[in-house]
């Protein structure tokens, strides 16, 4: 099964830190995107169980969006978390990528060396300039928003699709 949104974005988190970067939240967004995306054209499987929704400013994955609202543009403070109920009791845990079962299709070990590959290519990247990188002309954003179809999602076919011609043209 692939990894949620919140695991890849607390393996982000986790490069960051040891590289003494800050990553805001419009950044990890584009980031655990584009780890989806090459996962999609390398591995012919999803890295998120998430849907990727087609925002007016870019893809975004709704889970992470209200994981870290509360940074608005600044820098992200805490990993993203998971509410869970233990004998009546509210546990707030960070879920992380070594927790989950491996599937056969996207492995752990895979899955990280795909992440670092994404943080070695995109990591000094700003916000911004991912931002740019998504809205491009005939970028699956691009193909799917419409101010008419607000949060629209955007297919994983269609991710894949570009992905995979992103692949064959380096």
């Amino acid at each position: 099964m692939p990894y949620g949104a919140k695991s890849v974005a607390n393996y982000f988190l986790d490069l960051a830190k040891k590289d003494s970067k800050n990553l805001d939240p419009m950044k990890i967004q584009k980031l655990v995107y584009f780890g989806h995306g090459w996962c999609l054209a390398l591995k012919d499987a999803p890295l998120i169980t998430e849907r990727i929704e087609a925002w007016k400013y870019g893809p975004v994955i709704r889970e992470l969006y209200n994981a870290f609202r509360d940074a608005g543009s600044g820098p992200i403070t805490h990993p993203a978390f998971e509410v869970q109920f233990v004998g009546g009791k509210m546990i707030f845990r960070a879920p992380s990528i070594s927790d989950q079962e491996d599937d056969g299709q996207v492995d752990k070990q895979f899955a990280f060396e795909l992440l670092g590959e994404i943080w070695k290519v995109y990591g000094d990247f700003s916000a911004i300039q991912l931002s740019n990188l998504t809205h491009a002309e005939g970028t699956p954003w691009a193909k799917t928003w419409s101010p008419n179809r607000i949060n629209s999602t955007i297919s994983d076919e269609l991710i894949k699709s570009y992905f995979k011609e992103q692949a064959a043209k380096a």
